[in-house]
């Protein structure tokens, strides 16, 4: 990650030592639990799963995809990605190692310096799933270099789940993801993950503080290309014009409005049009991962969940690496004269309202009916830094409906939250990123043009997505009314390349 290059010699010296001797730690974990391993996604989720995949299944990388281009790939260089989280960087770097695209550029609104905190975001889930599709992104010249390992030993690898009860009884929850798809789960930072990605990318491909005042597009000079605009419709002149844009900038996207309304410009607040179709479940959900080990007490390689008796608070924790602990506190909105009033209402904008929604989250715990368990995730909130805390609504796409993945005159296409934004419950949110980034980028590779290509990444994701929304909204649903609800992971994780 870029913080550790910039160390000197000495001090990255003793950190490789260091961890090669936690790498190490991880594998022989890794081996020792082959024939059992994990589940849940934390945040408002339960149980999960995860994978591992040989050097030899990854697609044509580097040399080779460079070398041996499409007409969709020919076309589509130059392409503009607009969002560099994980869908954003995942795409980019799919379009550079499997279709040979080499000409990308990738539009991040933050800062340079939060773009590489690795320690923010919280944790992402990677089941079998993410896992192929990460293998099949990613670039190396060395056929032994195995990329899921070096995501697995980044993380946690998950083993099961841990129900707390009430009176202080545990139930602990096998999981089969090992025993049925050979390959284990995995929690792992969300900014590591993404420094991974970043990683795979020149260092010029990814413009920070850059992308978003974008409120459309229009032809330009070149009838091939198209420009970006502002609210007013001026190009924004910093911005090259681009045969495609990829829309990968999150739940609340501007692109997912252009697409969905089939307009080529938002002409009223960016803002309130990309919210149009995005639903709010009702729940504030906070969480981060913190340099605490949960304590031996504690089943080792477990996630453990704690509800409110109504269902008001999920309390979540579990292992995100070597002794880091990722905690996930999803609270309801209350109802005050009639009128529903969100956890964060109130709160001051800036760092101060990153210190206040701590203080916050430890005065809601604290009222609870203390036992062990919350007690201790009240440590690690308290060790956290307020600054590294990561608060989101519980948000969704209301509906995906049957419009494609894609605009109409095929300038813009959809991927990761922009596409399909859906319910954290089953923890697919990383995982179905990295699977639109591997079939985009393939449909290009194999496409006789750009425009063919984008129609059947769309045909090929779009029912998916649609069931996989669809499943995730009935489990949260069910889940925090005690219902049963049938398990789909097998079907989550048995995806391959199309």
């Amino acid at each position: 990650d870029t913080m550790i290059r910039s160390q000197t010699d000495s001090g990255d010296s003793a950190h490789k030592s260091k961890q090669e001797d936690n790498n190490n730690n991880n594998t022989n974990k890794y081996n020792q639990h082959h024939m059992r391993l994990p589940p849940l996604h934390l945040a408002t989720a339960f149980i999960s799963r995860t994978s591992t995949v040989s050097p030899s299944s990854r697609s044509l990388f580097s040399t080779s995809a460079l070398n041996m281009k499409s007409n969709a790939a020919t076309q589509a260089e130059g392409t503009v990605v607009v969002g560099g989280g994980i869908a954003g960087l995942a795409v980019a770097a799919a379009l550079r190692n499997v279709a040979g695209v080499s000409n990308v550029k990738v539009l991040e609104a933050s800062t340079k310096a939060s773009f590489q905190n690795t320690d923010s975001g919280a944790a992402a889930q990677l089941g079998p799933n993410g896992l192929r599709a990460l293998n099949f992104i990613s670039s190396s010249d060395n056929e032994d270099d195995d990329v899921v390992q070096k995501v697995l030993d980044m993380g946690g690898i998950l083993e099961g789940n841990v129900m707390m009860m009430p009176g202080g009884q545990t139930m602990a929850i096998p999981d089969t993801t090992q025993a049925d798809t050979g390959m284990p789960q995995v929690l792992v930072r969300w900014g590591m993950l993404r420094s991974f990605l970043a990683d795979q990318l020149p260092e010029d491909v990814v413009v920070t503080e850059a992308g978003k005042d974008i409120a459309g597009y229009k032809s330009s000079d070149n009838t091939q290309h198209v420009s970006m605009i502002d609210t007013s419709g001026n190009t924004i002149a910093d911005l090259s014009s681009t045969p495609l844009i990829i829309g990968a900038d999150g739940v609340r996207s501007a692109f997912r409005a252009l697409v969905r309304k089939d307009v080529t410009h938002l002409t009223t607040d960016v803002t309130d049009a990309s919210g149009e179709d995005v639903k709010y479940g009702g729940r504030i959900n906070i969480k981060a991962v913190v340099n605490k080990s949960l304590g031996e007490e504690y089943k080792s390689g477990h996630t453990h969940a704690a509800f409110a008796p109504d269902g008001s608070v999920a309390v979540f924790a579990g292992p995100a690496g070597e002794g880091s602990t990722y905690w996930a506190i999803s609270v309801a909105d209350s109802v005050t004269d009639g009128d529903a009033v969100t956890f964060t209402d109130g709160l001051p904008a800036g760092s101060g309202g990153k210190m206040a929604l701590k203080e916050k989250l430890l005065a809601k715990l604290n009222s609870l009916d203390s036992d062990a368990y919350i007690t201790t995730v009240i440590d690690l909130i308290s060790e956290t830094s307020a600054e590294n805390i990561f608060c989101q609504k519980s948000e969704e796409a209301k509906e995906l409906g049957t419009h494609p993945l894609h605009s109409a005159d095929g300038r813009v296409v959809l991927a990761g939250d922009a596409a399909h934004a859906m319910s954290a419950s089953y923890g697919q949110a990383a995982n179905f990123a990295l699977e639109d980034a591997a079939t985009l980028a393939a449909c290009i590779r194999d496409g006789n043009d750009l425009e063919g290509a984008l129609k059947d990444y769309s045909k090929k994701r779009l029912d998916r997505c649609i069931e996989m929304q669809a499943r995730s909204a009935e489990r949260a649903a069910k889940a925090m009314k005690g219902e049963q609800v049938e398990d789909v992971s097998k079907w989550i994780f048995q995806w391959e390349i199309a």
